[in-house]
């Protein structure tokens, strides 16, 4: 199994650049590399560099994600275990590259004058990835580079075990009912919906585990 998803991952790795490679020609000289909470481009650059760039960020986070057990404790212990931890580490690299090629096709097919949806498919491909990465944050173990990382979280085991299910479950069900309504809104009060959404995340982020370590002795 652990075969079979390596040869994935290199499958993905390669993909973004072997479409570059048979599309060269053919792409303009200027590509879209961002769009608007109208979902309308508003940013074009040159296809080199715009058309790398992700393939190159999928790339390096793949690296870092590979190698960052060798320079965290915490990490390198949870990752050898013969439990969640060690599935967990491989379907965030894989969760993370199906994100990155998911953008770069859409940015390959606007660029091709496909009439496609560009802002609304890359807001879709991200919401799926927070899913997964919500259905599996409870799995992550005490570590300091993967998962919430605050002071509280770090210093207390069982804050960070709360933190992160109840966390999990918050992203999750949260990207599932933003996919779901998306489709019922326009671009721009959808684009605002999900800045509000993200900034409420980010304050409960900060306030749950500093409440709950301050409510829960120290569990080691």
């Amino acid at each position: 199994m652990k075969t079979k998803l390596h040869w994935f991952e290199i499958l993905l790795l390669l993909a973004p650049f072997l479409v570059l490679a048979i599309y060269w020609n053919g792409l303009p000289a200027r590509v879209p590399t961002h769009w608007n909470l109208h979902g309308e481009i508003d940013r074009w650059d040159a296809k080199w560099p715009g058309l790398f760039i992700t393939p190159l960020t999928a790339l390096g986070t793949t690296v870092l994600l590979r190698f960052l057990p060798r320079f965290d404790p915490r990490l390198r212990k949870n990752s050898n275990e013969h439990g969640r931890m060690s599935t967990t580490l491989p379907v965030i690299r894989l969760a993370l590259l199906v994100l990155f090629d998911a953008i770069f096709a859409v940015q390959v097919a606007v660029s091709l004058r496909v009439p496609l949806p560009g802002g609304r498919l890359v807001t879709t491909c991200t919401l799926l990835f927070t899913a997964v990465m919500g259905n599996y944050l409870g799995n992550v173990r005490p570590n300091y580079f993967v998962g919430i990382r605050t002071p509280w979280t770090l210093e207390n085991p069982g804050t960070w075990r709360e933190t992160h299910r109840l966390g999990g479950r918050l992203i999750f069900y949260g990207s599932l009912l933003l996919l779901a309504i998306q489709f019922f809104l326009n671009e721009l009060f959808f684009g605002w919906l999900l800045l509000s959404a993200i900034s409420l995340l980010v304050v409960w982020v900060i306030l749950y585990p500093w409440h709950h370590s301050r409510t829960h002795a120290a569990q080691h």
